[in-house]
């Protein structure tokens, strides 16, 4: 427990940032410097919002506030190490070899970055999550393994790359993310602040909650901020009871500006599943709002407004996208459209140049890069690039200028869909779309979404798809699932969708 601290409970849509942020005023209009306030976080995405409200709010620039940051990045920082001190892709791809093992799951991660867990199935992947989970839950090697409960992994393995990969760092003078942790508690420049905010707490692992503590012996006021009821990270070694216990004195939000009183209801329903949390009482909307209940995903019409799908696995996520695909919706998921934008940005300079309007030497730019140079199919001559460098950066281009001056060599009839490459399939599935009246230039009014990819978001419409998996049905810790399921509903303000299934296996409302 930090005794100088205040959690605040911030229920779904209930202006946790906004009362953050107010924290950070009252803080200012003390007389605090701006780099003696403290803003942490396991995530990128939490301090980028913050970061940005905070800039805008207070007129201030980013290298003011040194100290919003991700845990991994305030310890970067603060043990004055660089990025080639860090394991990169390469010194996995030796330490794999050497121990005749392939990760996939591992990459050279940015610091700023949130928890980092390696991911992938192989062998590999699957022992070194158990190492990683192991240090952030400060437990022994054979109690994660025990927990971890995979038989067709052997723990001899795993001590076995336990001990390759300490070995390794030793002798390369490396680090991990873990480590980065680990040694900023141990021997970190640890700053004083007037303030501290820790948001998004309820995700944070045992060892995080160590170098928060080491942080906060040095802050003057420390605010706690999340939901446990929203903790859809358990997976990656979080334990939510030292969230629940984080502080003596607890406020929570208490008007949602975002869930409709139908919403709500549903909500409360699920909730109250949760074996260990907060109570937490807390307002709607004035809005009614709309549930709806449904057969299958394909009684749900998308055709019209903003929304976003949901499912509990990316094997779920996958099928509902293939679906849209095949119906001609264009979709994004996890932030990349269903047609590159860059392949969209080719199709409308072309139909530009074709109509005989003149084009940004951006947009000009953009299409010779991505345009065949060679073959029957050219579209510019090889080398055509550099003759842009010439032009006016505030010109506009021509069809017929272009073909002079800048090495264009495909006829105007050309249709576009073959100027930016595409295949039949995807030719097909443009032309889908335009005949819904609908532009692949736009940003996609439909997002697919696990739950956890929609942590902290929200959308005017949501369907949530009820199916499950065998694991998730018969799981030894059954409050993840109503927690994921409590995330899923709560993203809405105005209508949500339950896609009901006649899979063996789904989450019974």
């Amino acid at each position: 427990m930090i005794p100088n601290a205040t959690t605040i409970f911030g229920p779904p849509g209930c202006g946790k940032t906004y009362a953050l942020m107010e924290e950070v005023e009252q803080e200012l209009s003390r007389g605090t410097a701006p780099d003696r306030i403290g803003y942490c976080s396991f995530t990128r995405a939490a301090i980028g919002e913050a970061m940005d409200r905070a800039t805008s709010k207070f007129n201030l620039e980013q290298k003011q506030l040194p100290f919003f940051r991700t845990l991994h990045s305030w310890a970067f920082r603060g043990l004055g190490i660089q990025t080639t001190d860090m394991m990169q892709r390469e010194d996995w791809g030796v330490l794999g070899r050497d121990l005749g093992m392939l990760f996939k799951g591992v990459s050279a991660i940015s610091p700023d970055d949130g928890l980092v867990i390696p991911s992938g199935f192989e062998d590999a992947d699957r022992y070194l999550q158990m190492q990683t989970r192991a240090r952030y839950r400060k437990i022994t090697l054979e109690q994660e393994y025990n927990d971890f409960n995979d038989r067709d992994l052997f723990f001899s393995q795993l001590k076995r790359l336990d001990k390759a990969l300490t070995s390794y760092k030793a002798e390369m003078f490396k680090m991990d993310f873990v480590d980065l942790i680990e040694k900023y508690i141990e021997i970190g420049e640890v700053p004083y602040l007037e303030l501290l905010i820790v948001d998004e707490a309820q995700d944070l692992t045992p060892l995080q909650w160590d170098m928060v503590a080491a942080i906060a012996e040095n802050a003057n006021r420390v605010v706690i901020a999340g939901d446990d009821d929203q903790a859809v990270h358990r997976w990656t070694g979080v334990d939510v009871s030292l969230f629940l216990t984080a502080s003596p004195n607890h406020r929570v939000l208490t008007q949602s500006y975002r869930m409709p009183q139908s919403v709500h209801s549903l909500s409360q329903q699920v909730v109250r599943r949760i074996s260990k949390r907060q109570p937490k009482k807390f307002d709607p909307t004035d809005r009614s709002g709309r549930v709806s209940y449904l057969m299958g995903t394909h009684e749900l019409d998308v055709s019209e407004g903003s929304w976003t799908l949901m499912a509990r696995t990316n094997s779920f996520v996958q099928k509902w996208a293939e679906q849209l695909r095949y119906d001609g919706y264009m979709y994004s998921i996890k932030g990349k459209p269903s047609i590159k934008p860059e392949m969209a940005s080719v199709v409308s300079t072309w139909r530009m140049l074709q109509r005989g309007e003149g084009v940004a030497l951006a947009s000009i730019r953009e299409m010779y890069d991505n345009v065949p140079k060679q073959g029957d199919n050219a579209v510019v001559k090889r080398g055509a690039a550099k003759l842009l460098d010439a032009i006016d950066p505030s010109e506009y281009m021509t069809y017929d200028t272009l073909v002079e001056k800048c090495g264009l060599i495909a006829p105007s009839h050309r249709d576009a869909l073959d100027v930016a490459r595409m295949g039949e399939d995807m030719k097909y599935y443009v032309r889908t779309i335009e005949r819904r009246g609908e532009s692949i230039t736009d940003t996609p009014r439909i997002n697919v979404s696990t739950f956890h990819g929609m942590k902290g978001a929200e959308d005017d419409n949501c369907a949530v798809f009820l199916g499950s998996t065998y694991a998730c049905v018969n799981t030894d810790h059954p409050d993840d699932e109503h927690r994921a399921m409590y995330v899923g509903i709560t993203r809405t303000k105005n209508r949500l969708c339950l896609i009901d299934t006649d899979m063996r296996y789904k989450y019974q409302l």
